[in-house]
Order: structure tokens, then sequence, then C-alpha cells
């Protein structure tokens, strides 16, 4: 018996549409290098013809499966199964409701065919929110390795901070995560999805981003609708945004801040609002970019408490990129990152166990460590604190 096509078979045609078109492209840019380096008289005819024939190949690859014949045939089938149930008089409820079904679907597809498939989601194979398998990037071939080797494993819900000196990789591997830069070896997975070229899109929607600078980050001219932004990109109801907005507008404490224009705020709260902002869009993985670096105090910890917030519910894994040592006590685990090498992964006890190894790679140590260590060279040794509160309730008990 015939089934009908249903919301799975759509996302699963707008991943193969997304994977046909990113070939597609990426091979017409190879046959447009290609053809210059032969008008240059670099190359010989034949490179061009082969990256003519993978051109020829790919279009024809996208237009056999870029079409909604399997959507138009649904609504066929459907039809013909309400003109048999006519026939026998039977009820037709549930059949009416699969064709207003069927016809969304080809009205969704034929849309997914404009966008590229570009609306297609990835479900979550496993728990492992970030798995990183020897991952080596060099900006140009004869160029060190900026990233060398890293590996590791992250489980969904954890929070992870980042760190190391100015050229350690950090930043670099920041931008392999995010997908800004492609590894020049190695393998990505999110969720238990491997990265690749034609996914990558697709893969992003797992994540939230929040930049350094907070006057970048702003599209709306006012609060309301920069939050809306990304939802109205992600084709959301109308209807249902205004409850999203308000809803991530509270989660960092600026609802009533949405009538408000972006010149009004502090920059504590523009960053408040772009994280709202990719809250709205229920990412699974938060990344925050240097997000303090640029704030005052005030507004270093506005965003440091979000972030503890947010940790707290373990509905999110958390990646912060800094060069605040006192952040890292907030985090479950710590990657410390030395000449493109993840030369420590930890708990954050873990990690300032060893203060001179962080000291001669030329990180800090936070507040509480620096105090503790005074403390202990005028004879008060005490265990170690996880914040300044602790570490002043641990004196008190003295």
């Amino acid at each position: 018996m015939a089934k009908f096509l249903t919301a799975s078979d759509l996302n699963e045609f707008k991943l193969l549409i997304n994977e046909y078109r990113d070939k597609l492209n990426r091979s017409g840019q190879k046959l447009v290098v290609a053809k210059a380096k032969y008008s240059k008289k670099e190359v010989e005819l034949e490179f061009v013809q082969r990256y003519e024939t993978e051109y020829r190949e790919n279009k024809a690859k996208y237009k056999a499966n870029a079409h909604t014949k399997k959507f138009v045939d649904n609504i066929n089938l459907v039809k013909t199964k309400i003109s048999k149930a006519k026939a026998n008089n039977s009820d037709l409820t549930e059949l009416l409701t699969e064709l207003q079904t069927a016809k969304q679907l080809l009205k969704d597809a034929r849309f997914s065919l404009r966008d590229k498939g570009n609306s297609a989601e990835l479900s979550k194979i496993n728990k492992v929110a970030l798995k990183l398998e020897d991952i080596k990037f060099r900006y140009k071939d004869d160029f060190p390795f900026a990233v060398d080797g890293v590996s590791v494993e992250v489980k969904h819900g954890e929070y992870v901070a980042i760190i190391g000196h100015n050229g350690s990789g950090k930043s670099t591997l920041s931008k392999i995560i995010i997908g800004v830069l492609k590894p020049t070896s190695g393998a990505i997975a999110v969720y238990g999805n491997r990265v690749t070229s034609s996914n990558l899109s697709v893969i992003r929607k797992f994540m939230g981003i929040v930049f350094q600078n907070p006057d970048n980050q702003f599209i709306g001219s006012t609060v309301k609708d920069d939050i809306a932004f990304g939802l109205e990109n992600r084709r959301v109801e109308p209807a249902d945004m205004e409850e999203i907005i308000q809803k991530a507008a509270k989660k960092v404490n600026m609802h009533e801040f949405l009538d408000h224009e972006p010149l009004m705020l502090s920059g504590g709260q523009k960053q408040r609002v772009a994280i709202a902002s990719a809250l709205a869009l229920s990412p699974d993985i938060m990344i925050f970019d240097e997000a303090t670096s640029m704030l005052d105090p005030k507004g270093k910890t506005e965003v440091k408490n979000i972030m503890v917030e947010l940790k707290n519910t373990r509905e999110k894994t958390i990646f912060s990129i800094t060069h605040d040592m006192d952040e890292i006590l907030n985090a479950d685990k710590v990657m410390v990152m030395n000449a493109g090498q993840l030369v420590k992964f930890g708990t954050p006890s873990e990690i300032l166990s060893d203060k001179n190894f962080l000291r001669s790679i030329h990180l800090d140590i936070p507040f509480v460590a620096q105090v503790e260590e005074a403390l202990e060279e005028v004879g008060l040794k005490l265990e170690h604190s996880e914040s300044l509160e602790e570490l002043v309730e641990r004196i008190c008990q003295k």
C-alpha cells in the first residue's frame, strides 16, 4: 500500500537539493578559476575541459533532482484515495486533512528550490555537541599550522572556555567551529553529523553566535526589530514571533527595552540583545567569541551572569573564546591553546593546579588564584576557591 509523503520526506528533499546545489556551485567556481588560468596560459586546454566535464555532470545531477514531481504525485495519490472513498461512502475527514498536508508539502518543496534547500534541518544523532578529530589548518601552503592536530569531544550541556595568548590559535579554532574557515585536514561532527561543505549552512542552525563588538551586531532599528530579523530569515510565522521575542528578551532582562533604539543602549545592553537574538532561534550551541572583551566591568558582569544562567539550565552547550581568566572559573571544562595545539583540557581546578605552566605560555591566572597565592606567601594556605565569595568565606573560617 502506497504511503503519503510527510514532513520528513520534505526535509530529505531539502537536504538533497542543498547538497547538489553546493556541488554545482563549487564545480562552477573551479571552472571559472580554470578558465582564468588558461587565459593566462598557465594550464593546458585539457585542464579546463576536465572541470567543464565535472560542471556538466553536477548540473545534470542537480536538474535530475531539482523538481517537485514526487510531491505532485503525492497530491494525485491522495485525490485518488478520496475518489475511491467517495465511491464506497467512506469517511473523508482524514483524507481531506491529508490533502491539505500534501498541498502544503508541495508549496514548501517549491520554496526549497528557490532557497536552495537552506531551510533543511538535521537531527541529533547523538549527545556529543562537538567532536573535533585531528583538526589542522594553515592560511597558506607555506605557512606553519595555525591549528595543529586538535582533537576534543564536548557533550551537550557543557560550558567550555577556550583560552590562549594572542597567536595561540584559539580565534582560528573558533572560526573553524562556526564554519568561517575550512580545516586543512581532520573531521568535525556536530551532534553526530559530520560537517561537509554541502551541509554547512544546515549545521549552522545548531549554533548561535555572539561576537566581540556589540555595535557590529545590530540589524534592526529597535531591539524588537533586531530580535525579529533572524526569525524572519527562518520563515517563522509572524503570529508566533511576538511570544518568541518576549521570551528571548526576558531571558536577558531586556524586555522593557524592546522599543529602544540601539544608540540608546550601553555596550552591555547591546550584547544582551545580541544574545537574545541568538536565543530566539533556539540554538543548541551558543558560541561567545570574545563577547565581553569590549565591555566595561558592569557590562562584562551582565553578560557573564547570562552565560552562567544558560549553563545552569543544561539546555545548551556553551563555548566561550576569551582572554578573561576570571571567566574560566564559571566553566565546566577549559581548553588551553598554545602554538596551535590543545595543550591542556580539563576542569578549571585541574587547569589552575599548574599555575607556572599557565604563566610559561603567557597567561595570567584568575584574581582569586592570585589572592590565594599571596595569602600562601604570608603563611595562610587555603583550599582552592571557585569564586571570590567562596574565598572570603574560607578566610573567615580560619
